[in-house]
């Protein structure tokens, strides 16, 4: 019982050295740039995109951007940042070999539906 009453401050010492350390790494943590909500609305997804608003609803009329909306049937579309930052990933210039590849591609389909 001695033993233990002995090496008490000790124990104290280390617990305190760890709760300084602690505070150290909430303090850090504090510094950190906090993540945006998740969820955006349309103005978000305007200024993340450049976009109009006009042009983000065209892009929703047309499935063309990722979207939802609520299940009590509510006319606000919602957003997922994650979503639109990897649309906006996905989404890669052509290049010029691509475009003329895809244009010949159309045009064929387009002859090709106009003969039968």
């Amino acid at each position: 019982m001695n033993n233990i009453i002995e090496s008490l401050p000790s124990q104290v010492a280390v617990l305190m050295e760890e709760v300084i350390a602690v505070k150290g790494l909430l303090l850090e943590m504090r510094k950190m740039p906090v993540r945006e909500s998740e969820i955006i609305g349309i103005e978000d997804v305007c200024r993340l995109t450049g976009y109009a608003k006009n042009t983000v609803y065209q892009h929703v009329h047309q499935n063309k951007i990722p979207y939802h909306k609520p299940e009590h049937g509510g006319r606000k579309l919602i957003f997922f940042r994650s979503e639109i930052e990897n649309w906006l990933k996905g989404r890669k210039p052509e290049t010029s070999e691509a475009y003329c590849e895809r244009k010949e591609l159309e045009l064929y389909n387009s002859m090709k539906g106009g003969l039968n």
